[in-house]
C-alpha cells in the first residue's frame, strides 16, 4: 500500500516507517469506482449525460418517502448504539428475531466485524468474487485463500473443504447470487460446506433481484451468517447501511465488537422507511429485473456478446472476437460506464449493471456504433 510523502526529510520518513505495521507494503488498495463529477471531467461530458452501469446501483434511487425520512432525522443527536428500532424493523422484514440482526455501515462493515470476531489464520474466497473480502482479510492479517470456481462459476466444494481441513481456514465468504458472475449458490453445495468446522458467511447483497434466501438455514446451522445491504434494492448506496442475520449468540458477539455509532441517523431513518415502503420499491425491483432480461436479449442479438444468466441486477458478458478492454474504453469515451476486470479468471468479460430503459437504449446505441 503506497504512502504519500508528507514533505518531511527522508530520515524522518524512515523513522516513521519503523513505527508502522511491518506488512504495510504487502497490503493492497481497494479500487472503487470514481465519483460522477470526476468521471465526467475525465471523459469530457456533462454529468447528466453519463450512463452509469458499472457499480450495480439502483438508478431509480430511493422513493420520495425514504428521502423525506432521512431529511427529518435528528442530525444533532447521536444514533442509538443498540440499533433497537432498526433491528426490529429489519427483523420484521427478514422474518427473524431482532436479536439475530446487527446493522452496519454497509455490509462491508459487517465483513470487517466478522473477520475481527473470528480472527482466522486464513479465509476462503471462491473467485471471482467481491474484492472487499480479500481487501479486509489482508488488513486484518488473515491469509486469503482464493479457490477458483469451476468453468461454469459453480463452487469447487472439494477445494474449499481442503482449505478448511488442511490450510487453517476458519471463515468462508460466499456471495448469493455471486458478484460478478450472477449465479446463485447450489443449496446442496452450501449444506455440504455448512458441515465444516468454519463460519460460513453468505453475502446476499443482490437477493432481492433473484434466488431464494438461505436465512432459513440459520436455525439448523449456527455457523451460518447472512449479510445484506440496502444499497442495491432500496437505492441507498450513498448512505451505507447493511446488516447481518445470524444465530443470536453470534449476533451478540458482533454487537459487542462493532463501532458503537456505526449507522448514522439519516441512514437508519432511510432504511426503516424503505422497509415500510417496500411494496412501492418492489415495483422498481421488478422494473430492474425486466430490464436485465431485455438488456441480455439485446446484447445477445449483437452476435459478438454472450450474456450469462443472472439472478442479480447486473449481467456478466463474454466478449467474442474483440477485446473487452477496448470495448469498455470505447463505451467510456461515449459516456457509457461498464465494469472491465483485468484478471485471468474474467479474461475478456464485462459486467454491465441493469439500469432504466433509457440507460439500456443508450448502451445499445453505443455498442452498435463500435
Amino acid at each position: 500500500m503506497h504512502m504519500p510523502s508528507s514533505g518531511g526529510s527522508r530520515d524522518g520518513d524512515v523513522a516513521l516507517r519503523r513505527l508502522l505495521r511491518e506488512d504495510l507494503d504487502d497490503l493492497e488498495e481497494y479500487l472503487p469506482v470514481k465519483p460522477l463529477d470526476v468521471l465526467a471531467a475525465e471523459i469530457g461530458v456533462p454529468v447528466d449525460r453519463l450512463v452509469k452501469l458499472d457499480a450495480n446501483e439502483n438508478l431509480y434511487g430511493p422513493r420520495p418517502a425514504v428521502r423525506e425520512a432521512a431529511a427529518r432525522a435528528p442530525f444533532h443527536i447521536y444514533p442509538d448504539p443498540g440499533q433497537a428500532r432498526l433491528r426490529e424493523a429489519i427483523a420484521g422484514y427478514v422474518g427473524v428475531e431482532p436479536g439475530q440482526i446487527v446493522a452496519g455501515t454497509g455490509a462491508d462493515d459487517l465483513i470487517d466485524v466478522l473477520i475481527r470476531l473470528v480472527l482466522p489464520p486464513a479465509v476462503v474466497i471462491p473467485t471471482p468474487a467481491f474484492g472487499m473480502y480479500r481487501f479486509l482479510a489482508k488488513i486484518l492479517r488473515a491469509r486469503p485463500i482464493e479457490v477458483p470456481r469451476r468453468p461454469n462459476f459453480d463452487l469447487d466444494v472439494v477445494a474449499i473443504r481442503h482449505a478448511v481441513q488442511h490450510q487453517g481456514a476458519r471463515l468462508i465468504f460466499l456471495t448469493h447470487p455471486n458478484n460478478p458472475t450472477g449465479n446463485p449458490i447450489n443449496r446442496a453445495e452450501l449444506e455440504a460446506l455448512l458441515a465444516l468446522d468454519a463460519i460460513i458467511a453468505v453475502d446476499e447483497a443482490y437477493i432481492e433481484f433473484g434466488g431464494s434466501s438461505v436465512v432459513p438455514l440459520i436455525a439448523a446451522h449456527p455457523n451460518l451468517v447472512v449479510l445484506r445491504t440496502f444499497s442495491k434494492w432500496a437505492g441507498l448506496a450513498g448512505l451505507r447501511v447493511g446488516y447481518s442475520v445470524s444465530a443470536p449468540e453470534l449476533a451478540t458477539h458482533m454487537m459487542a465488537l462493532k463501532q458503537p455509532y456505526n449507522v448514522n441517523v439519516a441512514a437508519e431513518a432511510a432504511a426503516i422507511a424503505a422497509i415500510e415502503h417496500r411494496a412501492e420499491i418492489a415495483e422498481d425491483i421488478a422494473a430492474i429485473v425486466a430490464e436485465r432480461e431485455r438488456m441480455s436479449g439485446l446484447l445477445a442479438a449483437l452476435g459478438w456478446l454472450q450474456p450469462l444468466p443472472s439472478c442479480a441486477n447486473f449481467v456478466l458478458v463474454a466478449v467474442r472476437g474483440r477485446s473487452a478492454k477496448e470495448v469498455a474504453a470505447a463505451l467510456r469515451a461515449r459516456g457509457i460506464l461498464v465494469r472491465y476486470y483485468d484478471r485471468p479468471d474474467l479474461h475478456n468479460y464485462l459486467r454491465i449493471s441493469a439500469g432504466r430503459p433509457e440507460d439500456t437504449d443508450a448502451l445499445m446505441a453505443a455498442l452498435e456504433e463500435l
